[in-house]
């Protein structure tokens, strides 16, 4: 399942403030792969960068996220990751996957900016009688989804400029394993 929804006003000029103040070297360094670098970003034709967040406001956003995420699924979740803020540039692709199941249950993408975009770059979501669905995301847009399940990517190349997306994934409370039920 997946759906497409708003950031609250306040959630969003928070982001919004921390990505524009922060935006630039110290804080926005070249995302680093390490050795299990996979292939669904590809960072060998593009830079994707990455903005450090600390921990403190990690920990604010996640709760209030989380709130968000709980309202759609229906469940009492708790946190297992967040990703970014991550700057996509000029040719970036995500290829088409599916997130880790035991730490991926319900997850939200949220778009904190784009600067010098000319075209859309949709989000591509199968749903759970594997129709595809690109979806649209404008500065503010949250898309929910159950990253462990739905096929998820964007395979169409990032026409220009840069996209910055923040990542935050749940499961539910208490169950680790929620998956091989």
């Amino acid at each position: 399942a997946f759906d497409k929804g708003r950031l609250p006003d306040d959630m969003f000029a928070s982001l919004g403030a921390y990505y524009y103040n922060n935006r630039n070297p110290p804080h926005k360094v070249l995302e680093e792969w390490g050795r299990h670098k996979g292939v669904f970003v590809n960072y060998w034709e593009t830079d994707v960068n990455f903005i450090q967040i600390p921990w403190h406001l990690k920990r604010r956003w996640q709760g209030r996220l989380r709130e968000l995420v709980e309202a759609w699924s229906g469940c009492v979740l708790e946190t297992t990751d967040m990703y970014g803020m991550r700057e996509y540039t000029k040719g970036a692709r995500l290829l088409t996957h599916v997130d880790r199941e035991s730490t991926h249950a319900a997850s939200m993408i949220v778009n904190i900016a784009q600067e010098n975009v000319s075209k859309p770059w949709t989000i591509e979501v199968h749903d759970h009688a594997d129709r595809l669905h690109e979806v649209v995301m404008e500065p503010g847009d949250i898309v929910y989804y159950e990253s462990a399940k739905a096929l998820h990517g964007r395979n169409t190349p990032l026409h220009s400029g840069n996209y910055i997306n923040l990542f935050t994934h749940y499961r539910p409370l208490d169950d680790p394993e929620w998956f091989h039920k």
